[in-house]
């Protein structure tokens, strides 16, 4: 036997079909036992929602950014450049350093 989601709905329905029938008792104990798994899931389902968010805000920070700096590339094309000066001619060339001789004492 194959699990698919006809099978899975096939034994819901027999499920559901006999939840009339179950003792109240009995009721009680799924309800609690449901309850408490819905509880200990909570921190679990808190946790991975905070990381969504978490993880939305920080691609729209860094989309933001993208747009600014693009933003910005635009605004300094408009702007002409600066004229540099051309560069100076060489300087003469420095004569080599005479030694001193050294004197004994």
């Amino acid at each position: 036997m194959t699990i698919n989601r006809r099978t899975t709905a096939r034994a819901l329905r027999a499920l559901l079909g006999h939840a009339d029938r179950l003792h109240p008792a009995a009721i009680l104990v799924l309800v609690l036992a449901l309850s408490g798994l819905a509880q200990l899931a909570a921190p679990l389902v808190v946790t991975l929602l905070t990381a969504l968010v978490t993880g939305a805000k920080a691609a729209t920070f860094l989309a933001g950014a993208a747009i600014l700096a693009r933003l910005a590339v635009r605004v300094a094309a408009t702007f002409p450049r600066p004229h540099t000066a051309p560069p100076a001619p060489p300087a003469a060339p420095v004569p080599p350093a005479v030694p001193i001789p050294r004197t004994s004492r």
